[in-house]
């Protein structure tokens, strides 16, 4: 009786504990969907976000939620997976899902992705799997933008250091976009915490800086040569 007593109140220690600490944030590689598959090379449609996104809340005024599919102007946030190919050509970027915010602009503000959680003891970094070719990305930690660079592994990267071992909204988005042509995408998995910090986004400018310097002057000669040979 008396091993029993001490079980039940470790575990109802344990459970204030964490209680007291906040639960840490959950579905970060988007594997938590429980949608119902989409044909091979069809299309889905709109979903629940509750069972397409679980664990997070999607926002932005106006945005819809589906899966397998693309806005026709709306905000969107689309998960695409796991019957490939499909209609419109998403590839999971990691594991059977990937989510995919989508902003045209002009309809409201763009889409959101955000949940409330436990950001772990020790973390310098967060980062995810992003697809280059849609890497408009918007991070932000209470409000706060996270600065963000590329590192190895095709992921984009910010240091969060501030937040470590508090509770904090997590928030994912897109760039502002207006016109036809300033549509945004922005396609990226498998959030992760780090204990690794980046390098700061100053250091990695001034870098990019001189490389574009040194371009500029490598090609400046045969730009002279050719404005000589136009002359003549």
């Amino acid at each position: 009786m008396k091993i029993r007593r001490i079980i039940l109140l470790g575990a109802f220690s344990s459970a204030l504990l964490q209680s007291g600490l906040g639960q840490g944030f959950v579905n970060l590689d988007f594997e938590d969907a429980t949608v119902a598959p989409t044909p091979v090379n069809g299309f889905g449609g709109s979903v629940d976000p509750g069972i397409a996104f679980p664990g997070w809340t999607v926002g932005g005024s106006g945005t819809v939620v589906i899966y397998n599919d693309l806005s026709l102007g709306a905000p969107a946030a689309c998960l695409m997976g796991p019957d490939f190919p499909n209609a419109v050509n998403y590839t999971p970027l990691e594991g059977s899902y990937s989510a995919l915010l989508y902003y045209s602009g002009g309809a409201g503000p763009p889409p959101t992705l955000s949940q409330t959680g436990l950001v772990p003891a020790g973390t310098q970094s967060i980062n995810f799997l992003v697809s280059p070719s849609a890497s408009d990305a918007v991070v932000t930690l209470n409000g706060v933008p996270i600065p963000l660079l590329p590192i190895s592994g095709g992921r984009l990267a910010g240091n969060v250091a501030a937040f470590a071992g508090n509770e904090a909204q997590l928030t994912f988005s897109t760039t502002g976009s207006f016109g036809v042509f300033g549509d945004r995408f922005f396609y990226f998995d498998d959030v992760q915490f780090s204990p690794t910090s980046v390098p700061e986004p100053s250091i990695c400018s001034l870098v990019i800086v001189c490389i574009l310097i040194l371009s500029w002057r490598i090609k400046r000669p045969n730009n002279a040569l050719e404005r000589t040979a136009t002359v003549l």
